[in-house]
């Protein structure tokens, strides 16, 4: 039943999915007070799902269905910690828009464009959480997939990030400041998890690091079969799981948020996952455990 409720995209689905996510976020209320910043929050997310969708839709990541949205929701539910407005936030979503042009090289239009604007979008999320260049790595492997390594496909994407840096190196020169800029490229190696050893935390991804491997177990080999789009498409969405997961370890100032940078190719794996599934009383079983499971994550 459910399963076949979110089969296809419909505007129904949205409703239902919006009204989901209005329900987490009511619950984390439940540990702050209501204040502007709330506000501030509920249209943030809003636009992560906007633009979320649009990459998803756009570049035909999954069938024409919701369970990549459907996920996306859940797993903020699994994490409630991850509804706060700080700058990891706006970083996550800069990567998200930087994503639009990683899985938007496939097509052959105004590929210059694209290169430069990739460049520039990670060159602003470096400002705000310098770790987030290492998503460089999959911009250049999308390059490699989709297009073909010439001097102008490797050197325009570096201009647009370089015209970033340049400009805040000149803000700071010209402030006196040029402190901030070093701290930059002061890159610490070392990473510390304590944040993430409370029990919730260590159950939750166990249970959607099963499913992810399950997913991936399933789709890879049909993914891989056919050479389309979607096969490159596929690698880039497991190669964007691996740098996001080395760059939440990273980042020194752990809160929550930085989650969202895992959430947005997990919810993609578990969503060309849960399609595979012949008979729909096991996705439901699924969904509805999983369900069951982020409420039991937010009482532990």
């Amino acid at each position: 039943m459910l399963a076949n409720f979110f089969s296809k995209s419909k505007p129904v689905n949205f409703i239902v999915l919006f009204a989901l996510f209005l329900s987490y976020f009511s619950f984390s209320l439940f540990s702050k007070e209501v204040s502007f910043e709330t506000a501030k929050e509920l249209i943030g997310f809003i636009a992560v799902f906007g633009v979320f969708n649009f990459v998803i839709t756009k570049n035909k990541l999954t069938f024409d269905n919701s369970f990549a949205f459907l996920f996306l929701i859940l797993l903020i539910g699994f994490f409630p910690d991850v509804i706060h407005i700080d700058k990891t936030f706006f970083a996550c979503l800069i990567i998200l828009l930087f994503s639009r042009k990683v899985y938007n090289l496939q097509s052959p239009k105004n590929t210059f464009y694209k290169l430069f604007d990739g460049g520039l979008w990670l060159g602003v999320s470096f400002l705000i959480e310098p770790y987030t260049a290492l998503f460089g790595v999959l911009f250049y492997i999308s390059i490699y997939l989709h297009q073909r390594f010439t001097y102008q496909t490797l050197l325009i994407p570096l201009l647009g990030y370089g015209c970033v840096i340049f400009l805040f190196f000149t803000y700071c020169f010209w402030y006196d400041k040029t402190e901030i800029f070093n701290q930059l490229f002061n890159w610490n190696l070392s990473y510390n998890i304590d944040f993430y050893t409370d029990i919730k935390y260590v159950l939750s991804f166990v249970f959607i690091g099963i499913l992810v491997f399950y997913s991936l177990i399933l789709k890879t080999p049909k993914a891989l079969s056919v050479l389309n789009n979607f096969r490159k498409s596929w690698i880039l969405t497991f190669v964007y799981l691996l740098i996001s997961s080395v760059v939440v370890l990273l980042i020194p100032h752990k809160t929550g948020t930085e989650l969202l940078l895992l959430f947005f190719p997990i919810a993609i794996i578990l969503a060309n996952g849960f399609e595979l599934f012949q008979k729909k009383w096991i996705s439901d079983v699924l969904l509805l455990l999983f369900f069951a499971c982020s409420i039991l994550a937010n009482v532990l």
